[in-house]
């Protein structure tokens, strides 16, 4: 039906494989499975059947595809999503995760202990509404279960039994008894560790921010509502520019993209600020494990015996004042024993002794502005009755619940000597006393130290001096102890290195996973986008190659995931190396991902829609970045190229009788031919009612289809042995399309349709005829800027349409122009029969036409058992890649096109009652009519005609051109060339 374009309603993603009710080449399929297919049904054809189909199975993806609307969450989840996000108790939420961020501090700074069970009772009650608010949310939040917001409020939730007074005091109050050093460090720790935990609740004001932004949102989108752009009372022309913009980015609902790099982002900064803020907790020195308290009181209680004993010097008790301050000396040395952390084992076999903190005494001295009375109170403040061996005895050996330990020999010395090491305690004070490290003791003292000032660094040392003197004592002399602080500072600086690091690397690590979140969410995606547009627009015929290219990545995925899944050790390993464990697998795809899908499958409808001949109107128009706008009418474009023009035979009567059907009657055939002009190598071009255009294009040379031009020889040839390879694969292919058409189930069905039968007869049959040419053609788009079509424009196309109509006046279903002929091989020109010259209408010079003998009754029916094959995405993939294969195989230079024409069964059953005698004899006849010698030609032609026992179409229409009107006499101006009429006039365009 001339003007008519019917539209393919199947809904498929094939390009060129076989729909389920399709009639496709059955030998196609055989080398597929060695089976014939009928289809899957007759009649089931449009989204009408995709949707059924997607509904049986109960493919929720599919469901949303055909039905635009998402599947209904459960009752329970709604309920559950709807409390959720309800004000009010988001309001409650709020304020409860305030309190629980400030209400332990705040109890210890306002309330007594009475006061700490209603505290304990509102600790409850948060944990039991944060708990209520967990369950709902993984009822009524698909992404939430396992997420890792769902673990963040898991340990938030826990973390409050921390602030129930009871737990607390069980796990992190001060233990009594032998390990009560030990055990209130472990309560730092763990205070420490609560205190980082707690933070976590700071997670939940992330969350109630996120739920009134989107609430805003949605206020804002309602509002934009009620002023769409439609509704405007002003004209369009004085609208102002930056009312539009803001239209134009008026925020939408939250895209997977936005929500997905949002919580990446959240979840990044949460965990840096967790493990910075862990690291610098627990990789810092405890400044109250620089050094025991008793070094002040001590200090103290030393200062006041030595002066107790200085003012009862002349008295009776200057002896027991000497014992009482010696002996408070040895006591305060060794209760900071230096040698009990260098060397606990040995000399604090007991534990428990100075070497639980980081300072130890090693410097013992009077300290004051004249040199002379700080000698003379240095002589009277070195031990003089001490035994310290008893004292070790007495005090050392004791196991309490702290010790004093015990010191090696050299150092017992250096304490009962004389207190003559004399250093420069400042510019205007000097110091005398004696030093622990003064002398070098093996395994323990490698480094001497006598000065501190002198010998130490600043931070290495502590300064310690009686508190209870008055500034004139302190300005006149006094007595001074110096600590050792190096194991401190060593390990301070060796904490302050390993949170350096960490600081770097959680930075480095920072910046790259960022940077490998927007990447891969964003920057990678774009550039995949650009690079698939840039390529449609370098070949938009590739975006069909793509989408196959896309799938296969995407089965390959699948099964990947699927085989993964198998191994349930090594899959969940994986999960947890990629922190996916904690996510939902059945996430929402990403905008990008939509968005680049849908560039290809753009792409892939501009190629069929298109076609080749829309391939520069495409390319050009994607080209033009800077602007918008679309010029669909760009110049034409001269091509060479052999046309080929199949007619639906009886075509009217076939859309009179079926009606609707015709759509799915023409789509069943389209469905053949374009399949099998696809695996040619051809381009199937348009469908205009009854007739398709298919163009196999060829390089342009202007003296390829004149094999008498001596000129450019070489690539003469190889041009011209390219080209005869696509003549004769167009006369393959037209001959495979006749056959298939005939041999197959699903189209012979029609053969049986009553009103054919009634209209046709009962021998009626779907059946197609054939015309090719070949020729210039200028490549381009028809139409104006309201509709396009990509279409060929030529005398040429006329010729061939011509040719295809004289298969009526010749009774033959392929005809096969001069010009093709010309490039075939010798081969293939031996199966073509010369049947006349004549001159056609387009064409000035007379030409020879063809046909290729091929009788379609011949052909039987497959009876065959159909493939059980369901026609599903990936098995139509298979067979585009099977038949692309097919394709690449057939540009090989070994590649004989007579091998497949011979081949094929369909072809040799329709060849099959064509002798070498009838060709012979047709031959004889056909050249003594050319010559002019009719009434020889007429007994030859007239033998011919009946010889196969059927009527032979070339030789009844020479029969009757020489009887009518010239009674097989041949006209004196007779040159062999006769002008070719058909009885249906020929568009000029296609």
């Amino acid at each position: 039906m001339p003007g008519v374009e019917p539209t393919i309603l199947k809904p498929s993603t094939s390009k060129v494989g076989f729909a389920p009710n399709d009639a496709a080449p059955q030998d196609t399929i055989r080398k597929l499975s060695g089976h014939y297919d009928e289809g899957l049904g007759k009649g089931e054809v449009g989204v009408g059947h995709g949707a059924r189909k997607a509904i049986r199975a109960g493919d929720s993806a599919s469901m949303k595809q055909f039905a635009g609307r998402e599947v209904r969450q459960p009752r329970c989840g709604t309920v559950s999503r709807r409390i959720v996000e309800n004000s009010i108790f988001v309001c409650c939420t709020m304020a409860l995760t305030i309190y629980a961020l400030v209400a332990d501090d705040f109890r210890l700074m306002s309330t007594p202990r009475s006061a700490d069970p209603v505290f304990n009772w509102m600790v409850v009650l948060c944990i039991v509404v944060f708990g209520i608010e967990c369950i709902l949310s993984v009822l009524g939040k698909a992404d939430y279960l396992w997420s890792f917001f769902f673990w963040l409020d898991i340990i938030s939730t826990g973390s409050l039994v921390l602030d129930i007074t009871v737990v607390a005091d069980t796990l992190f109050a001060s233990q009594h008894g032998g390990s009560e050093v030990r055990g209130g460090r472990a309560a730092k720790i763990g205070a420490k560790a609560g205190r980082v935990v707690r933070v976590l609740r700071l997670v939940r004001i992330l969350k109630l921010y996120k739920a009134y932004y989107e609430a805003k949102a949605l206020e804002r989108r309602k509002r934009h509502e009620k002023n769409r752009p439609g509704q405007d009372e002003d004209d369009w022309d004085d609208e102002d520019v930056d009312a539009m913009k803001e239209k134009f980015n008026q925020p939408g609902k939250e895209s997977q993209v936005g929500k997905k790099l949002s919580e990446l982002t959240t979840r990044r900064v949460i965990c840096i600020i967790m493990a910075m803020m862990l690291g610098l907790q627990i990789l810092e020195v405890d400044e109250t494990d620089k050094a025991a308290f008793s070094s002040l009181y001590g200090a103290e209680i030393v200062w006041r015996k030595f002066t107790l004993m200085r003012e009862n010097g002349n008295s009776s008790l200057v002896g027991e004042k000497r014992d009482a301050y010696e002996k408070s000396l040895l006591k305060y040395i060794y209760y900071h024993n230096w040698f009990a952390r260098e060397d606990s084992e040995k000399y604090c076999p007991m534990q428990d002794c100075a070497g639980l903190y980081y300072s130890q005494l090693f410097w013992v001295g009077i300290v004051g502005s004249d040199a002379a009375e700080v000698q003379t109170y240095a002589q009277n403040a070195s031990l003089q009755h001490s035994n310290i061996g008893a004292f070790e005895k007495e005090y050392a050996r004791v196991d309490g619940i702290y010790n004093y330990g015990f010191m090696p020999t050299e150092a017992q010395a250096i304490i009962k000597s004389e207190w003559t090491i004399e250093c420069q305690h400042s510019s205007d004070k000097v110091s005398r006393g004696i030093s622990l490290l003064s002398q070098d003791i093996e395994g323990l003292v490698s480094h001497k130290v006598s000065c501190p000032q002198e010998e130490l660094r600043s931070q290495e040392y502590m300064y310690i001096y009686p508190r209870g003197m008055t500034s004139a004592q302190l300005d006149d002399w006094y007595l001074a102890f110096y600590f050792d602080l190096r194991p401190f500072t060593r390990a301070e600086s060796m904490y302050n290195i390993i949170n350096t690091m960490n600081i770097l690397i959680l930075l480095v690590s920072v910046s790259l996973v960022f940077a490998n979140d927007a990447n891969r969410l964003i920057v990678h995606p774009v550039e995949r986008m650009i690079k698939r547009v840039e390529s449609i627009r370098d070949n938009p015929l590739i975006a069909m190659k793509m989408a196959d290219e896309e799938f296969k990545l995407e089965e390959i995925a699948k099964a990947r995931q699927k085989r993964a899944k198998k191994e349930y050790v090594r899959f969940i390993l994986g999960e947890l190396m990629q922190c996916r464990f904690c996510g939902s697998t059945d996430d929402e795809p990403m905008e990008t991902v939509i968005l680049e899908k849908t560039i290809i499958k753009l792409g892939s409808l501009l190629a069929l829609g298109f076609g080749e001949a829309g391939a520069n109107i495409i390319g050009h128009n994607m080209r033009g970045g800077d602007s918008a706008g679309v010029n669909a009418m760009i110049p034409g474009t001269r091509v060479e190229c052999i046309i080929g023009v199949v007619r639906i035979r009886d075509f009217s009567t076939a859309t009179e009788v079926l009606q609707s059907k015709v759509m799915t009657f023409v789509n069943q055939i389209a469905e053949v031919v374009h399949g099998v002009v696809n695996e040619f190598r051809g381009a199937p071009n348009r469908n205009s009612g009854e007739t398709f255009l298919v163009i196999w294009r060829m390089e342009s040379h202007e003296s390829l289809l004149n094999p008498q031009d001596p000129t450019a020889l070489e690539d003469k040839k190889v041009k011209l042995k390219a080209a005869g390879k696509l003549a004769g694969m167009s006369i393959v292919a037209f001959s495979k399309i006749l056959g298939g058409l005939h041999r197959s189930p699903l189209l012979a069905t029609y053969r049986g349709h009553p009103g054919l039968q009634y209209r046709l007869g009962a021998n009626c049959r779907v059946n197609l005829s054939f015309g090719l040419h070949a020729g210039w053609a200028i490549e381009g788009a028809v139409g104006s800027e309201f509709k396009i079509d990509a279409s060929y424009l030529s005398p040429n196309v006329s010729i061939a349409t011509s040719v295809e109509r004289a298969t009526q006046t010749y009774g033959v279903s392929l005809m096969v122009a001069q010009s093709v002929v010309e490039l075939c091989p010798v081969s293939v020109v031996s199966k073509c029969r010369l049947i006349d010259r004549v001159i056609i209408t387009g064409s000035a010079a007379p030409m020879e036409i063809y046909c290729v003998d091929l009788d379609y009754r011949a052909v039987s029916v497959d009876t065959a058992e159909p493939l059980q094959i369901v026609w599903n995405t990936r098995n139509r993939f298979k067979v585009r890649q099977f038949l692309e294969s097919e394709r690449t195989a057939m540009q090989s230079d070994s590649f004989d096109v007579l091998e497949l024409f011979d081949g094929d069964q369909s072809i040799r059953d329709m060849r099959r009652r064509y002798t070498v005698e009838f060709f012979q004899l047709f031959n004889m006849g056909y050249q003594n009519y050319s010559q002019g010698e009719w009434q020889v030609a007429r007994r030859m032609l007239s033998c011919t005609r009946a010889i196969l026992g059927t009527e032979d179409g070339p030789s009844s229409a020479l029969l009757r051109h020489m009887e009518f009107p010239y009674k097989f006499e041949a006209p004196r101006e007779w040159q062999g060339v006769r002008e070719l009429v058909t009885t249906v006039a020929v568009a000029e365009t296609s």
